[in-house]
């Protein structure tokens, strides 16, 4: 019962913290840790942006939740560039796979087909096909 009670105080006061948080987004949240950036997935919020506690839906969250400032916050923009700069990178690793991949075939069928030419070979040097 105390457990609870305390836990009422506790909510009570992160939710008191959030109200006089105003406008500006701390760097870390109650729990020492860093926010994380999420989108809302409620039918009121729909694709709205916020930091919230990097512990939420474990049971050990401390309530912390800061709405952003659209695209000026520039936390979400620094986050946009290196979203695009992580979705160039991923771009070129395909393009070197496609490629390492392509160049491993044609080394393989190479091989295979000296292979089949020195065992399908005679002794005067004439190939025949089996």
């Amino acid at each position: 019962m105390a457990s609870q009670g305390s836990q009422a105080a506790r909510s009570s006061s992160a939710s008191g913290r959030n109200s006089s948080q105003g406008r500006r987004r701390r760097t870390t949240c109650y729990c020492g840790e860093r926010p994380v950036l999420a989108t809302s997935s409620t039918v009121e919020n729909s694709g709205r942006r916020f930091w919230g506690c990097v512990n939420y839906g474990i049971g050990e969250e401390c309530g912390y939740f800061v709405w952003t400032k659209s695209e000026q916050d520039p936390q979400v923009a620094r986050l946009k560039r290196k979203i695009t700069g992580l979705k160039d990178k991923v771009t070129t690793v395909e393009k070197m796979l496609t490629m390492a991949v392509a160049v491993g075939l044609v080394g393989w069928t190479c091989a295979i087909i000296l292979l089949c030419e020195k065992f399908s070979s005679t002794r005067n040097g004439r190939f025949f096909l089996q």
